[in-house]
């Protein structure tokens, strides 16, 4: 229970209220009594369906809590799969977007002319609101950009800019490249617990589908057609 729910049926006044509420619903309870619901067929078969649904819960509870993974065990699968365990890619990128394409010709081989910055460029060029910034997208990975654009940023080196405009749905993008992160694994101690359950998750899955299989066999269960 929180702290704040907690004090609060500490007080005088909360006490009372539990208390009011638990009187309430016994009196409806022997109410229900009194009109025959112990016979109603409908309330019958609702209580029987409720106790077969707690039943179903505590007893996943209990085979299901009796499972653990260590984290020696973890880490063995950490080990043998950092593939799995990797920080994604992703670039730093800037461009300048306009909708003609010798306009964006024109600002390529000034900007590598040294005529005018890129920043520059962007400032004074580009639709897109990222010039304010010179053009600067900040960092995105993959699946982020439309694909024209998100292949010709990543194919390049660092400091590296596109030799000919990019077209895409919004136009035509001078593009550069501004920084780049590979797929490095990222540390046990930061995937630990993703690791342990995801395992256990699994090992919960496998238990489930083999007691299934021996219930089955145990209890044999028939269709009616």
């Amino acid at each position: 229970m929180a702290p704040e729910r907690r004090g609060y049926f500490e007080s005088e006044y909360g006490r009372k209220q539990l208390l009011d509420q638990l009187v309430s619903v016994e009196l409806i309870t022997a109410f229900g009594t009194e009109l025959g619901l112990d016979s109603d067929p409908v309330y019958q078969s609702q209580v029987e369906q409720a106790l077969k649904d707690i039943k179903y819960s505590f007893t996943m509870n209990k085979i299901l809590g009796t499972i653990t993974i260590e984290e020696e065990e973890a880490l063995k699968v950490y080990n043998e799969h950092p593939e799995r365990y990797q920080e994604q890619e992703s670039i730093k990128a800037s461009h300048i977007l306009v909708d003609d394409e010798n306009l964006a010709k024109e600002l390529i081989s000034k900007i590598s002319a040294d005529e005018i910055s890129f920043e520059d460029a962007a400032r004074e060029h580009s639709s897109c609101p990222s010039k304010e910034q010179g053009g600067d997208l900040g960092e995105f990975g993959r699946g982020m950009m439309v694909k024209e654009f998100e292949d010709a940023a990543f194919a390049m080196e660092v400091g590296e800019m596109t030799k000919t405009p990019v077209s895409t749905q919004f136009g035509y993008h001078v593009i550069k490249t501004t920084d780049k992160k590979g797929q490095e694994p990222r540390p046990f101690t930061e995937v630990k617990d993703e690791v342990m359950n995801k395992m256990l998750q699994d090992k919960q899955m496998e238990y489930y589908s083999k007691l299934m299989t021996e219930l089955q066999e145990k209890f044999p269960v028939t269709y009616n057609k």
